[in-house]
């Protein structure tokens, strides 16, 4: 009659061929979780960072740390 037989499995190299196809998958994600990283955090963080310095006064800081009483070396 017409019955199929089923095709034989892979079992040389089986591990092997396993491991290579799930270093590309982690290589994929993990450059893919990085660059998300560096979009969605870091360059936020260096944004914010960058906006409160060009405002930032270190005399008027200084001054009102001053004043505080918080530097022990000032002679005021």
């Amino acid at each position: 009659m017409g019955e199929k037989r089923l095709a034989k499995p892979q079992l040389r190299d089986l591990h092997l061929s396993r491991v290579r196809k799930n270093m590309g998958i982690m290589l994929t994600v993990s450059a893919l979780g990085g660059l998300a990283f560096k979009l969605l955090v870091s360059d936020v963080y260096e944004r914010k960072f960058e906006e409160f310095y060009k405002t930032y006064d270190a005399e008027a800081s200084l001054k009102k740390m001053n004043e505080a009483g918080l530097m022990d070396s000032y002679k005021g």
